[in-house]
């Protein structure tokens, strides 16, 4: 909520619901019976997010605002998973089918992360990656820098030695479609691509089965 680009984001309209229910509502619709909680600051500025998650009936698990990767293993100590989707909240139009691909996906293999982002083929907004629990809490462990703790997978992508696994868009990703929502004029622009598209988002976006 104390967003500097944005203020307040994750309660604003976002096509007549706060843009936080459409992210916990894209989720369900995964089908994946996912328990979801929300990871937030233990900040005055973020009181209105945990009451509106309890509201939906969201565990909320609140830790230091300027340490991510810390408030992620708060959750942990918990909940008990072999492995975490990590999700943002500026994305209210996440692909849910994505979610059950990088399920399967895990399950099959055991990977390290299981990601749609590296390369990225399919627009912002629609990031999702598989975490690995215990190669997670071990990495934690020794994760100083400030700009990985706060976002928790970059040290994946940057250092050699993980197993992963990137979801792919079968077409070619049109570099200037953007679904997240970072600023206020970002809000409109997205609500009117969302109102006129025509296709489904498995049309529009398919990836690779295997």
């Amino acid at each position: 909520m104390s967003s500097k680009r944005y203020p307040g984001k994750m309660l604003v309209p976002f096509l007549g619901k706060p843009i936080f229910w459409h992210v916990v509502e894209r989720i369900k619709q995964s089908k994946l019976n996912l328990k979801i909680i929300l990871a937030t600051s233990n900040h005055h500025t973020d009181d209105p997010l945990a009451l509106y998650a309890k509201y939906l009936g969201i565990e909320v698990v609140r830790g230091q605002l300027q340490d991510v990767m810390s408030r992620f293993v708060l959750v942990h100590k918990k909940f008990k998973s072999d492995a975490f989707f990590r999700v943002c909240g500026d994305s209210p139009l996440l692909f849910p089918l994505i979610f059950k691909k990088a399920y399967s996906t895990f399950k099959k293999n055991n990977y390290d992360l299981v990601t749609n982002i590296f390369p990225r083929t399919f627009p912002p907004g629609m990031s999702v990656e598989l975490i690995n629990t215990k190669t997670f809490l071990k990495v934690e462990k020794k994760i100083n820098n400030k700009d990985y703790r706060e976002h928790i997978s970059k040290y994946f992508y940057k250092k050699k030695g993980f197993k992963i696994y990137n979801i792919r868009c079968k077409k070619l990703l049109d570099k200037s479609l953007k679904l997240t929502i970072d600023k206020p004029e970002d809000l409109k622009k997205l609500e009117k691509w969302e109102r006129f598209r025509k296709k489904k988002f498995e049309n529009l976006f398919p990836f690779f089965s295997d």
